[in-house]
């Protein structure tokens, strides 16, 4: 626990909390800072404290989403209604969300062992970015939340699994698939939150044991705290600003931060 302090928790809370929801990748990010830290290692409960964090804060701000949906499915199964949340938003979340924990659960560690290094991170980084903005850009958008399919949840999934490697952003992969379906930007985003809900939960519930040792320590409420209130508001402000603006501002920050990254490897040496 003495590996870190807390405002060095505080400023990874910020850095989660941010790169969770932005199309930025914030696997990424929190390898970078770990890297500047010099190499120093996470402790656990912090690792486990900041998507913990985000998880709340994704949890708390769609919370109408999926209270709507347990009251739908207790319709369905009481009644016999059917409902778009019940019949076809919680499927697709289901079926969605299917790829990404196959892929989470067997393949997570040896995803980290080739690409846990700042170096690994600048082609994802890089090439998702002009992809992110290319697609925003030319795709169509016809189809709201309320059109997305069986199938358009499942492609989508397999762009999530994608993100587990550092750099490509779960939030941004999952942007463009639901693009390339024709997804409107807001229902994109809107899906793509919602998707990541799931997975987000189930990470939690692997972690679980590492969350009940650690909740006496201070480090694990700093990194909560911040990462879910910086995570809540990244969330709101982020679907206004894309429901007026492009991603190309996003595009440009990930090039940027490539070239950095790049330039500060290559004078390290």
């Amino acid at each position: 626990m003495d590996q870190i302090n807390i405002f060095q928790a505080a400023i990874l809370g910020v850095i989660q909390g941010a790169s969770e929801f932005l199309p930025i990748s914030s696997s990424a990010h929190l390898i970078i800072a770990n890297w500047l830290m010099s190499g120093k290692a996470f402790p656990l409960e912090l690792d486990v404290a900041l998507h913990l964090g985000t998880f709340a804060a994704l949890l708390v701000y769609f919370r109408m989403y999926w209270l709507a949906i347990l009251y739908g499915l207790w319709r369905k199964i009481r009644y016999s209604e059917n409902s778009f949340i019940a019949s076809k938003l919680f499927p697709a979340l289901v079926i969605g969300s299917i790829p990404a924990a196959i892929v989470g659960f067997f393949g997570s560690h040896i995803i980290e062992e080739i690409f846990y290094h700042p170096l690994s991170t600048l082609i994802p980084m890089a090439t998702v970015g002009i992809i992110l903005w290319l697609i925003d850009a030319y795709a169509p958008s016809r189809k709201g939340l309320q059109q997305i399919g069986i199938k358009d949840a499942f492609l989508i999934g397999l762009t999530q699994a994608c993100a587990l490697i550092p750099g490509v952003s779960r939030s941004g992969a999952t942007i463009i698939g639901g693009r390339i379906l024709g997804l409107e930007k807001k229902a994109a985003v809107e899906f793509s939150f919602l998707l990541g809900t799931p997975v987000m939960f189930g990470a939690a519930l692997l972690n679980a044991k590492g969350i009940s040792q650690h909740v006496a320590s201070p480090i694990f409420y700093i990194g909560v705290s911040v990462s879910f209130v910086v995570g809540y508001f990244t969330i709101k402000y982020f679907i206004q600003f894309i429901s007026r603006y492009s991603f190309l501002v996003f595009a440009l920050y990930r090039l940027g931060l490539s070239a950095t990254i790049l330039f500060l490897l290559f004078n390290a040496h």
